[in-house]
């Protein structure tokens, strides 16, 4: 009798931590919904990703913008792809639904190359978040974010151009992967650090810091 009301509690338990714990996500969700960004990922697609380790990063970027209500008048989407030099995916006003994003977003090409995180960082301070490629202007109040993802080190320096972005008022979040160092994703990363930097060990590994980046996002 005992052990059969031990398992009754158990799974009472169980089934009241499954519901809070969805609880939590839908009210993240419901945070992000109300939260409208110009928002833009700036992507490592360098040789050292290769492209099957791509696919879980474009699969990625889909599940963090899922988070988001997504349209003209809420949160913007752009995407820069870099290795050699950066290249413009989708700027903040190519597309204005989800829907439309999420179909772009498992559509962004993986090119191989060399790591130019800095000239990154530059191209997109100076380049995506402009009124011509649909940021909307500093006096609307729209915070304008950066979400940095990379799996090594830089070949170029990156602490001045982050500084610049940081002065253009683009608050980054800096994403590291296996050989990334966390002295430099401090480097890029907005104030304070410890909410801005994330790591994992591989990419098997970025989904489980999806939750965590939501939170950051969405408060």
């Amino acid at each position: 009798m005992e052990l059969r009301l031990g398992w009754r509690i158990t799974l009472v338990l169980v089934i009241l931590a499954l519901t809070l714990s969805g609880e939590t996500v839908e009210a993240q969700r419901a945070g992000c919904k109300n939260v409208h960004y110009d928002l833009a990922f700036i992507l490592d697609t360098s040789s050292s990703v290769g492209r099957e380790n791509f696919e879980k990063i474009r699969q990625w970027v889909s599940n963090i913008v899922d988070s988001f209500d997504v349209a003209p008048d809420k949160t913007r989407v752009a995407v820069v792809r870099y290795s050699d030099t950066p290249t413009t995916e989708f700027t903040l006003s190519k597309h204005r639904s989800l829907e439309d994003v999420k179909r772009a977003a498992s559509e962004i090409v993986y090119r191989g190359g060399n790591t130019m995180t800095g000239d990154a960082i530059s191209y997109t301070t100076n380049n995506i978040f402009t009124e011509r490629n649909g940021a909307r202007p500093k006096a609307r109040g729209i915070q304008r974010v950066a979400i940095l993802l990379t799996d090594g080190l830089s070949q170029d320096y990156v602490l001045e151009p982050s500084k610049a972005a940081a002065k253009a008022g683009i608050r980054m979040f800096a994403v590291g992967i296996g050989e990334a160092l966390k002295v430099e994703l401090e480097e890029i990363a907005a104030e304070p650090k410890n909410a801005h930097v994330f790591y994992v060990t591989d990419f098997n590994a970025i989904d489980k810091i999806r939750g965590r980046l939501r939170r950051r996002l969405c408060e």
